[in-house]
């Protein structure tokens, strides 16, 4: 038999299409014996294949190699599939290139084809079967068909119906697919015109077809003489348009429930999933769930400092949910619960202190009999690779009483026989590292029926992938050589925090990492799609390039982009910039700089900090060069009679222009960001700052990108590549200009927030500016929620909110009062962007009874500052706000009138 495979795909100068697939004929899926494909004009290319034998059931995909020898480029999906059993005619295949910038490509996710999309099974025959006459089957991907729908075909022939809805040809589709199916027995092959449609199994009737032009098939003279032609379709184009959807957004810890002790539990989950449901939201959204218990005081309440990136907080463990307490232990907890739970915010002290203690004594009563439970032992041996580390080094975190690897006396190294010897049980380590076993082993449990139940529900839940890891975590202890620990993430200045942000993370060595194709980071996707159906990874840029201060210096301003293509001393001069070393590279401090600075306490400052390098110029002294020594000195020296002393000794050592490249020799330098600003550069010439702003443009602007894009490619995909998870980044900030071509290649939704317009030439996000491929939402968790923003913002911008983005008249209000809350959460239901998720503060703030008293208590974090404690919590139990029918009816008409 022969197989003749036609694709139609516009290639460029140097590229050739090529097969690759199961069979020997195709190279057994090897791309170097791949077979390459003839090109036949007007973007179709073919390939005859001659078979000793029918191949039955075979699988194969296209992909591009190019001349320059660059990696192939495969097309987007699984390998296609053929069932040839008992055929021995000859077999044309007329294919579609599946791009991978399609935006149908987002429901092959778990979140939408097992989830919001129930997989309809209408069973219809696999095989293509022999007939007298020729046979047509049309085939086409499609997992966006919602429950009691299927697909059909209509055309323009006899045999397709004439385009007579009642004579439609309905479809098949087996299980475990998307694709639908329909067999045509037919002598025509003359053009064919046609499209799908929806079909409404219990009315019988087609209730539209695709939008746009008719599909055409127009087989060439050489397939004439073929018996079976397999037409292979992509992209169904929904009659209904894009789906759309609307979610809530609110980290566990802020749930109220009866049930819970002081905080959010894993078990309040379902009861937030009871509320999307009656109110018609399709997603709920949490922040990081991992342990983050490093210091044991509330500052282990930021939940982006993780301790492991696979073990979870104790924080949301349910302790009813383990087992029953004693008469005793039971009284003294309700009492607990009932104290905890009266405070309007998360006291996460005592409730860490009291779950621990309740905890360990359902552990101690079990004598550790739930170690040999099947339950456990299978949760044991899937998660023992990170599961015995992390308990060991909780152990060893509790008996040095530090998370600081480097101040302990014993295990300050990590090794599998250290592991080995800990966690063995006749070890005298093992009683406390078995509690670990059991906090984890009850919290994924917990977790994970939350996510059935929410599963059952058509409800997505959706995680939060933290960027980095905490500097003190069991992942640094065992394995440092997967990150930089003399560097620290964080991100550029911007409106909310203009020195930056510095989060402490140490940065990942991207090089290592590559060395096993990152799969510490397919581990860390994979473990979070046992609880959630979508994700969002925290700041996304990072995978392009991570912004990175050195240890020494505490300000996010003084860092540089890890990786970025440094700046040559030669270009200084090609550009006419006289190059100063000590003017460029060093602070420039002067006399009248501290006497602006400091007033009254200028001596002192000279005296204790400064060295004089010339006539009214000084630098500092080597004990303060660098911020963390300066840091160091005031915790130990503080002086409270001068205002602001830390933050004006910072800028002192941040007032430069220029970073050396380490071990450069003083030719490779990366500019500070936001120089303009500094005290060095407006005491330059005006030649000079015009020069030196164009050297900084070009730097920031232009010439990363290319070099900014490789870095994105090269670790996305395969990053991606290992989860079916819906995946969405956050890619606010300093957003070069590759990050949305690579996330669109990807299929990665990007965040779109309204008061953070992406368009320059805009204020605030408009619909045109909305890729269909994103989130939008009114605020996050870094930002004040709306109401709040209303009130703390320039009038002037606000202004602009309420006449311009609204279309309001008459007096703006100085509060943002519920009419103002709904009409924006109204016109964000109307954006383009696939979901709008709603923080839930802002939701409530279209009620004026429900809404919080105080706006300014709703915030859950402030990013400029790194001592934040994340407490926020609900003011209203989940059990009363189910209650409120008239609300939720509310809510779900508005969701329900923008089609979401």
């Amino acid at each position: 038999m022969i197989l003749s495979f036609f694709i139609h795909y516009n290639t460029q100068w140097g590229q050739q299409l090529v097969i690759s697939g199961s069979i020997p004929e195709l190279g057994e899926h090897q791309m170097e014996q791949a077979q390459s494909m003839h090109y036949k004009g007007n973007g179709w290319w073919e390939l005859h294949l001659p078979c000793p034998k029918a191949p039955g059931s075979f699988t194969y995909s296209y992909a591009i190699i190019s001349d320059s020898g660059e990696t192939p480029l495969t097309e987007w999906g699984q390998s296609r599939r053929v069932e040839l059993q008992d055929v021995n005619k000859d077999i044309t295949l007329v294919d579609s290139w599946r791009t991978p910038k399609a935006p149908e490509n987002a429901f092959y996710s778990k979140a939408f084809s097992g989830l919001i999309f129930k997989p309809n099974v209408y069973p219809g025959p696999e095989k293509i079967k022999e007939t007298a006459k020729k046979t047509l089957r049309f085939e086409i991907d499609c997992p966006y068909v919602d429950e009691g729908q299927r697909l059909c075909l209509l055309g323009n022939t006899n045999e397709l119906g004439n385009w007579q809805y009642e004579q439609a040809l309905l479809m098949y589709k087996n299980e475990n697919n998307h694709r639908w199916f329909v067999d045509v027995e037919m002598d025509l092959w003359e053009p064919i015109e046609y499209k799908y449609g929806l079909y409404l199994t219990d009315h019988q009737q087609v209730i539209g077809l695709e939008t746009g032009n008719n599909r055409r098939l127009e087989l060439p003279k050489f397939a004439a003489h073929t018996d079976i032609v397999v037409k292979s379709d992509e992209y169904f184009k929904h009659p209904g348009g894009y789906w759309k959807g609307a979610g809530v957004a609110v980290p566990v810890f802020s749930l109220r429930s009866k049930d819970g002790l002081g905080t959010g539990e894993f078990q309040d989950i379902k009861k937030m999933v009871d509320w999307a449901v009656a109110t018609g939201l399709k997603m709920v959204q949490i922040l990081p769930v991992n342990d983050t218990s490093a210091t044991g005081t509330w500052r282990d309440s930021y939940p982006y400092s993780g301790i492991s990136v696979f073990a979870l907080h104790p924080l949301y463990l349910n302790i009813e949910a383990i087992g029953n307490l004693t008469k005793a232990d039971r009284e003294r907890y309700l009492s607990v619960k009932e104290e905890l739970n009266a405070l309007a915010d998360v006291d996460y002290d005592r409730v860490m202190k009291h779950k621990l203690d309740f905890a360990r004594r359902l552990f101690n009563a079990d004598k550790g009999k739930f170690l040999k439970t099947p339950a456990f032992m299978a949760f044991f041996n899937e998660h023992k690779e990170w599961l015995k580390p992390f308990a060991s080094f909780c152990y060893l975190r509790d008996l040095h009483q530090t998370a600081d690897c480097n101040k302990w006396t014993k295990g300050n190294t990590c090794s599998k026989q250290l592991i080995e010897e800990l966690t063995n049980e006749q070890s005298k380590a093992f009683q406390a590292i078995s509690f670990h076993y059991f906090l984890q082993f009850h919290l994924d449990q917990q977790l994970k029926a939350a996510t059935a139940y929410a599963r059952e529900n058509r409800v997505v839940l959706k995680g939060d992938l933290p960027i980095g890891i905490f500097r003190q975590s069991a992942d640094a202890w065992v394995a440092p050589e997967l990150y930089n620990m003399d560097g620290q993430a964080g991100a550029p200045p911007d409106d909310f925090a203009v020195n930056g942000q510095n989060w402490g993370f140490p940065t990942y060595n991207w090089e290592r990492m590559a060395e096993d194709d990152y799969e510490w980071w397919k581990r860390r996707f994979r473990h979070m799609a046992h609880y959630f159906d979508a994700f969002r990874i925290d700041h996304i840029l990072g995978f392009f390039r991570i912004w990175e201060i050195p240890y020494e210096h505490i300000d996010g301003i003084m860092g540089i982009f890890n990786k970025s293509l440094p700046i040559h001393i030669n270009e200084f001069k090609n550009r006419g910039i006289p190059f100063d070393y000590q003017r460029f590279c060093q602070p420039f401090i002067t006399g009248a700089l501290i006497m602006d600075a400091f007033g009254k306490h200028s001596n002192w400052i000279l005296d204790t900090f400064l060295d004089v390098v010339g006539e009214s110029r000084f630098q500092l002294k080597p004990a303060f060069k660098t911020q963390r020594q300066i840091k160091t000195y005031l915790e130990q020296n503080p002086h409270p009679e001068i205002p602001g002393l830390k933050r004006k000794l910072f800028d002192l050592v941040s007032n430069v222009l220029l970073f050396e490249v380490k071990g450069s020799d003083g030719t490779l330098f990366h500019p500070r960001i936001s120089l303009h600003h500094t005290y060095s550069f407006q005491t330059l010439s005006a030649d000079n700052r015009q020069k030196l702003d164009a050297l900084y443009m070009d730097y920031f602007y232009h010439r990363q990108e290319a070099f900014w894009e490789e870095q994105g490619i090269v670790k996305l995909p395969a990053i991606k590549a290992a989860t079916e998870m819906l995946v969405c980044g956050e890619d606010l900030g300093m957003v070069p200009e590759c990050v949305p071509r690579v996330m669109d290649s990807l299929g990665i939704l990007s965040l779109e927030i309204q008061r953070m317009s992406k368009n320059p030439k805009t204020d605030f996000l408009a619909s045109e500016d909305i890729p269909y491929l994103s989130v939008c939402s009114p605020s996050t968790h870094d930002m004040a929620p709306l109401r709040a923003w209303w009130e703390e913002e320039k009038p002037e911008r606000i202004n602009r909110m309420y006449y311009e983005v609204l279309g309001m008249t008459g007096d703006r209000p100085f509060y943002c009062e519920p009419y103002i809350v709904e009409a924006i959460l109204r016109q964000h239901l109307h954006f383009p962007g696939m979901w709008v998720i709603f923080p839930l503060q802002d939701i409530l703030g279209v009620d004026q009874l429900l809404r919080r008293k105080k706006p300014s208590e709703e915030r859950i974090n402030d990013p400029s500052n790194p001592d934040h404690y994340w407490r926020y919590r609900m003011h209203l139990t989940i059990e009363d706000l189910l209650k409120e029918n008239s609300f939720n009816s509310r809510i779900k008409e508005m969701v329900k009138s923008a089609g979401r």
